[in-house]
């Protein structure tokens, strides 16, 4: 049932479609608030500075500005401490704070790569920053810049949703200890418990399922190494960059050491690489023996180096002489399997979903929306995927596991330079368009879908003569590649160009 704000209603969140729709949304939903406030927000995308106004009505909200640099979102690494000290010092300037509410565009989240791997801890920020600052947080979610994984953290992570039509109190809401740090049993049963009493686990129950963890394979995969977590605060969670340098940050900032005393780095990290690929399904010693020593005298000789890199991985994954590493990388009959912390964040996961965003944006015309996740997506790129892992184990014909992939992502970046490009043209930014188009460009001088779009940008601007510089240019790179034929498509585009024509 929809209600008002009232004075003890703190940490909400609201859930909007599109950049032009927030100011108004805001202000339809602002009208369930009893007294008129200052509305503060936090915003470098916000579409105006005038007062809010909800339809039919003559209410205007004062409004206030901060940006996200202001409020310490753009920093890297990216400081939640130093995020609840600057805006608490904003809020607490106001006069009348009881009589405000405070947004946070969280669109924060695709500001810096730094920002969107530690999105999960802002509901236990917000949790403890509406705590404190005197008036209601309102955490303003984009539905259409927002990932799927952050829109479904953000339904967990508030325990009321604000609309336009009133306040309504969220049945999915989890505190924010049991959201970012609580095991799956522990979720159910505070779910079960807010249904009814009556479902509330007996007592000492709810500690029997710990050692589950919060990633269901744990609920499908039974060995006697599995994790028997103490409590919240030794779970830990991984932000695992793939892209360029093979490197994973743990909670506290710091990464992992991938090169123990003893241990062959350039197999430690491949061996990770390798199992984080294969997902649940994991890989046999004899697999992984065939692809780290093929050269192997005997089997038992290859299984016995496993073993060590194995034992050396784990030391790897290990923090500060603790025996996790065994718990990450678990051994199931005659396979072995990586399981990374529950809720690690992985910059593959984020890219893809970013370049299918801005895809969809595109088409339906939104390119405010489209910049904004294509500029994401293109941070996301720091270099090919896993680039450092030895050419012998990455380029492995028989196995695949790595070239296609990275080969495929390459493509996706090169789309995303290509897409950037576009609308820079259309706004007439030409610089900027043509310097997405050399970002691709200097990664593969052959690369078509550049070639065409920095030709469309110079008849833009009304220069044949860089157009035939540009085409002269693919033709010239060709002749480094002995198996890149010539491409029709290219061809066509510099015709259709020269002659005048739409391309």
């Amino acid at each position: 049932m929809a209600g008002d704000i009232s004075s003890k209603t703190a940490n909400l969140a609201m859930f909007v479609s599109g950049i032009g729709r927030q100011a108004t949304s805001l202000a339809e939903a602002l009208r369930h608030v009893a007294d008129a406030p200052e509305v503060l927000v936090i915003s470098d995308h916000w579409p105006q500075t005038k007062p809010l106004r909800s339809r039919g009505t003559k209410r205007r909200e004062s409004l206030k500005l901060m940006s996200f640099r202001d409020a310490g979102f753009l920093e890297t690494p990216i400081s939640f401490k130093t995020i609840l000290q600057r805006v608490t010092t904003w809020v607490e300037s106001v006069e009348r704070r009881e009589h405000s509410v405070l947004i946070v565009d969280m669109s924060w989240t695709l500001a810096t790569n730094s920002a969107a791997a530690n999105f999960e801890t802002w509901t236990e920020i917000a949790e403890r920053l509406a705590d404190t600052i005197g008036c209601p947080l309102i955490s303003l979610y984009n539905r259409n810049l927002m990932i799927d994984e952050q829109l479904l953290t953000a339904l967990r992570g508030h325990p009321q949703i604000l609309t336009e039509a009133g306040l309504h109190d969220n049945p999915h809401w989890l505190p924010a200890k049991l959201l970012t740090r609580g095991t799956l049993r522990q979720q159910v049963d505070h779910w079960l418990n807010a249904l009814s009493p009556d479902l509330a686990p007996a007592s000492g129950d709810s500690e029997i399922h710990a050692a589950e963890g919060a990633d269901p394979m744990w609920l499908l995969r039974k060995t006697a190494e599995e994790p028997a977590f103490a409590g919240f605060e030794a779970r830990d969670r991984w932000k695992i960059r793939c892209f360029g340098r093979l490197r994973i940050y743990r909670n506290d900032g710091s990464q992992i050491i991938w090169d123990t005393p003893g241990g062959a780095t350039r197999k430690t990290k491949t061996l990770f690489a390798y199992l984080l690929q294969k997902g649940g399904e994991g890989a046999s010693a004899d697999e992984l023996t065939d692809l780290l020593w093929p050269e192997a005298e005997t089997v038992e000789a290859g299984r016995n180096r496993l073993y060590h890199t194995v034992r050396y991985l784990r030391a790897a994954l290990s923090q500060d002489g603790d025996k996790q590493g065994a718990t990450y990388l678990i051994r199931d009959s005659s396979r072995y399997v990586l399981v990374p912390p529950d809720k690690s964040w992985l910059d593959i996961s984020t890219f893809e979903q970013l370049c299918r965003q801005s895809i969809t944006h595109m088409k339906a015309g939104a390119l405010d929306e489209a910049m904004i996740c294509l500029q994401a997506a293109d941070r996301l790129y720091t270099g090919d995927l896993f680039a450092d892992i030895p050419p012998e184990y990455a380029d492995d014909n028989e196995r695949d596991w790595c070239w296609s992939k990275r080969y495929w992502l390459r493509e996706m970046f090169f789309k995303v330079q290509r897409n950037a490009a576009s609308i820079y043209r259309q706004r007439q930014d030409y610089s900027a368009a043509l310097a997405h188009c050399q970002k691709a460009l200097n990664i593969d001088p052959v690369c078509e879908i550049a070639h065409e779009e920095a030709m469309r940008v110079f008849a833009a601007q009304g220069r044949p003569e860089a157009i035939d510089r540009q085409y002269k240019l693919y033709l010239g790179s060709l002749t480094h590649f002995d198996d890149r034929p010539k491409s029709a498509a290219v061809k066509a585009t510099y015709d259709a160009l020269k002659a005048g024509r739409q391309a």
